[in-house]
């Protein structure tokens, strides 16, 4: 038998370079791990925070859009919000800018800009507001008010000064008004006033009576109300499941109704359309939950179980009209008070610039 000599050396020199091997595995596979790490734990972390640039059941994305649409027209009367932008800049973080202008102009009227930080609002900057006097005074509670007889003199006084105002206007004015009825009205009583006192008046948004309960916690007057067409304006939303949306929430968005609701009376359409602007924004709280300022759930819920009970009643409208539509309305006994909130005047040369479904008296 042939002794075959023992290499020590050698024997060692592959144990050094499976060791080398093993290193190189054990560092890329650190490396590796701690990418991934860096990549997922954001996004796992994120999402316990709410996320306004995710989707829901409803929406293709940008969720916080469509829950912002809905709030606007339940709580703001004469604006649209033409412009959003949003930027994750860190975990459960995100900077937004909302842009609004008035209702029937291109003229930017104001801008909100704020932080979202896991699940808190921190607002940065703002000069819009929401609420127009007159709908967030009339909500106050009796005990704030002046001397009844002082304000029925004083509204009175001003609906005079109002029309004399008017009178002068070129007769191509429109105007944006807010109107407080002296008593409630249900939606058939308001579409039967509308047709007696005006002609084709566009009605912008009706201010919904809530009962006292809805007063928030800080004793504020709580406004909300509905567009009686039901539809959007400003920025659209993508909505990918149609049928669902309109399933879970009737009229949410009035262009999905189906042969069936479309048949409804329009007080019913009306009423279940703002039934669904309160039960989606309710069902969806986790955007309401940011901001402390903003109406919340309860609140909403108790909106919503006063108007199962009593039914739907307006106590004002936000009125798109002529100026001199204006002025016959404020003969009228029924209207309380009223705010002009925009003024638009631009002289007509000719019939081929008069808009449709008016006709204007001669200048005098």
């Amino acid at each position: 038998m042939t002794q075959q000599n023992f290499d020590f050396e050698k024997v060692q020199k592959k144990i050094q370079q499976k060791n080398h091997r093993r290193g190189i595995l054990l560092v890329f596979s650190a490396v590796l791990v701690t990418i991934l790490l860096f990549l997922a734990v954001p996004k796992v972390l994120n999402q316990f925070f709410y996320n306004p640039t995710g989707q829901n059941a409803y929406v293709e994305g940008n969720q916080y859009i469509f829950d912002r649409q809905i709030y606007n027209e339940l709580t703001i009367p004469d604006y649209d919000m033409t412009d959003l932008t949003m930027e994750q800049t860190g975990i459960g973080t995100y900077q937004i800018n909302e842009t609004y202008r008035s209702k029937y102009s291109n003229q930017t009227i104001g801008t909100k800009t704020f932080e979202i930080k896991r699940n808190k609002l921190y607002l940065n900057n703002s000069d819009f507001h929401y609420f127009t006097p007159t709908f967030s005074q009339e909500m106050l509670p009796s005990n704030q008010l002046a001397d009844t007889k002082v304000v029925k003199a004083d509204t009175a006084l001003a609906k005079s000064n109002l029309r004399e105002n008017i009178k002068p206007l070129p007769k191509s004015t429109y105007v944006n008004v807010n109107l407080v009825f002296k008593a409630d009205k249900s939606i058939s009583a308001y579409q039967e006033w509308l047709k007696l006192n005006t002609n084709n008046v566009n009605t912008l948004w009706q201010a919904v009576r809530p009962s006292q309960k809805t007063i928030d916690d800080t004793n504020n007057p709580v406004v909300v109300g509905f567009n009686p067409a039901g539809g959007f304006s400003g920025i659209g939303v993508g909505i990918k499941n149609e049928k669902q949306l309109n399933d879970d929430f009737p009229l949410l968005v009035s262009h999905l109704a189906d042969t069936k609701q479309n048949q409804w009376s329009e007080e019913k359409r009306q009423t279940t359309h703002f039934k669904s602007l309160l039960q989606y924004l309710i069902k969806n709280e986790s955007f309401l939950a940011q901001d402390p300022s903003k109406i919340q759930a309860a609140t909403l819920k108790n909106v919503l179980a006063d108007v199962n009970k009593n039914g739907l009643k307006i106590y004002g409208v936000t009125l798109y009209l002529p100026a001199f539509e204006l002025e016959k309305i404020l003969t009228d006994d029924a209207v309380k008070s009223a705010t002009v909130t925009k003024v638009d005047v631009f002289p007509l040369t000719s019939q081929s610039g008069q808009l449709p479904g008016f006709t204007y008296p001669p200048e005098e």
